[in-house]
């Protein structure tokens, strides 16, 4: 599959596959909402079935706030059975200010089943893909 880019409402995804890893660039100017959140992981899962990735790597580039509790509970509602619980989930925070808070994020995810770490540098998250570890 070859690399591409999906625009959406004020956000950027670039996409790169080298089995069995695909590769998410998230970019845009637009602040954190659930509706947007919701839109680009719906579009993410089904670029991961679509090309059979057991690994991802998410880059988030944006420059917003992560969502309060409240959307983050009916995010994960509205994101669960497309298939993202059977994929290994990297997920580097670009902004270092939100990382403690993307963290819980991490922790949510992990309680509902999701193979997923959160890092503030894409080498850690790499090195974590390929080789695993806690």
């Amino acid at each position: 599959m070859s690399d591409d880019v999906l625009e959406g409402n004020g956000y950027r995804l670039v996409f790169e596959y080298r089995a069995p890893l695909l590769v998410v660039h998230l970019q845009g100017d637009a602040d954190t909402t659930l509706e947007r959140t919701r839109d680009y992981w719906q579009r993410i899962a089904a670029r991961v079935a679509a090309c059979g990735a057991a690994q991802l790597l998410v880059l988030d580039a944006l420059p917003g706030e992560v969502m309060s509790d409240a959307d983050l509970l009916r995010f994960f509602d509205d994101v669960a059975g497309l298939g993202l619980e059977a994929v290994r989930i990297a997920y580097v925070e670009g902004r270092t200010d939100q990382v403690p808070r993307i963290e819980y994020v991490e922790l949510l995810a992990l309680e509902r089943g999701y193979q997923v770490r959160v890092f503030s540098n894409e080498s850690d998250a790499r090195l974590w893909l390929r080789y695993g570890g806690a």
